[in-house]
């Protein structure tokens, strides 16, 4: 080999070090193949998931030719003789006029990848230095293709691995947080409790006619009972265990329910309307506790509403999932979220409603999807709406944590 092919190959090797997209390796080999190989044209094929044929890039020819590659194997020779037959007498093909081609497998590690098409213009031109050639770009580009599907494996299970860690740390962060609201919602029951009886006594003992005594007393009652639902909601969020029994269930069942219960919430006022949408799909059967299912699924109904004061769609969709788990979405057409707020979203006590919310319904939403062995997520962006995920492992299967 020349000392200019050999230092056109260091430069086609070092050009391909920084390239980590497949096209765009296909792309090189092609124009390389043109500008230094001395082919009239070149093709390059790839294989996808299916182990079909497609083309990635082309040099001095239409990326896309009907029929072609169709279902041929990569790797024979015949595949050049379907090129030369598939653009005999297109305009766009004049370079496979009369020309003769050398298909060349682009394997490396032990994978294909797919096939390189060199177009030369006579049979004669094709000699030892040209097959040669051919070879060593072709061997170059498969290295790099073969880095790219390494570096892609890794990138996706570097962030499996890091959303993993976040499942995790969250989990943590979460029971370490129940396990201090279980021991402060049981101390400060027992402190409210006897002061809830005190201001029924003292609200009995009132004169019917000091208005204004009775009044104040009226609302130190609508105060703790506040206080009081907040407790209950906090020893929900602690619990480790489903409270009641659980029962094998159809998450359509639980969809209809949760639905029905939120209807007079979307009801129009004031010109503001709100549609809820079923979109039910067929689940497969889930193990859960029915009444905390359904409590969960309001929740996030009541929120996608409380998300839209002036108005939009909420919709439920249920299905089985390609790992043969069940899964129920509750998605609303509202403004999204930020990052920032989608980063605290489930964590307890954070609320973007003021003294109107607690910041406990999607944290206690959270704990429900983990006590059951599932997981949730949550996709938005400002503008784009919010799309809560609750994932179930299907009867029989394994936990999803």
């Amino acid at each position: 080999m020349t000392e200019h092919a050999l230092a056109v190959l260091s430069r086609f090797g070092e050009l391909l070090s920084g390239v980590a997209e497949p096209r765009e390796i296909a792309r090189e080999l092609a124009r390389a193949a043109v500008d230094h190989l001395g082919a009239r044209a070149a093709m390059v094929l790839g294989i996808d998931d299916g182990g079909n044929s497609r083309i990635l890039a082309a040099k001095n020819l239409p990326i896309d030719i009907p029929g072609f590659p169709g279902e041929a194997d990569a790797l024979t020779p015949e595949l050049g003789d379907e090129l030369l037959a598939r653009c005999a007498g297109r305009p766009d093909c004049t370079a496979c006029e009369g020309a003769h081609t050398i298909v060349v497998p682009l394997a490396s590690g032990g994978g294909l990848f797919g096939s390189v098409i060199y177009v030369f213009g006579s049979e004669a031109q094709l000699g030892e230095f040209e097959h040669g050639f051919a070879k060593a770009l072709a061997g170059l580009a498969a290295s790099g293709l073969n880095c790219a599907a390494r570096y892609t494996e890794l990138s996706k299970s570097y962030a499996e691995l890091r959303a993993s860690r976040d499942v995790l740390a969250r989990s943590q962060k979460l029971r370490a947080l129940g396990e201090m609201a279980a021991g402060v919602s049981h101390d400060l029951k027992n402190i409210l409790n006897p002061l809830a009886l005190h201001l029924q006594f003292l609200q009995r003992a009132v004169p019917r006619d000091n208005g204004d005594a009775l009044e104040s007393v009226v609302e130190m009652r609508r105060v703790l009972q506040r206080g009081l639902e907040t407790i209950e909601r906090l020893r929900d969020f602690s619990r480790q265990a489903p409270a009641g029994r659980v029962e094998v269930i159809d998450l359509n069942r639980i969809a209809h329910e949760a639905i029905e219960i939120c209807r007079p919430r979307t009801r129009t006022k004031h010109d503001v309307h709100y549609t809820l949408v079923e979109s039910f799909g067929q689940p497969p059967p889930v193990t859960l506790q029915a009444s905390e299912a359904v409590a969960a699924v309001v929740n996030l109904i009541v929120n996608a509403v409380d998300a839209m004061p002036t108005g939009g769609h909420v919709t439920v969709t249920t299905g089985g999932n390609a790992e043969g788990n069940a899964f129920l979405e509750v998605a609303d057409d509202g403004p999204g979220m930020p990052p920032d707020i989608e980063a605290r979203v489930f964590e307890p006590f954070f609320t973007t409603k003021g003294q109107e919310g607690t910041g406990l319904g999607l944290a206690m939403v959270y704990a429900f999807v983990q006590r059951h062995r599932g997981r949730i997520g949550l996709q938005t962006a400002p503008g784009r709406g919010a799309s809560f995920t609750l994932t179930f492992p299907a009867e029989g299967r394994p936990s999803l944590f």
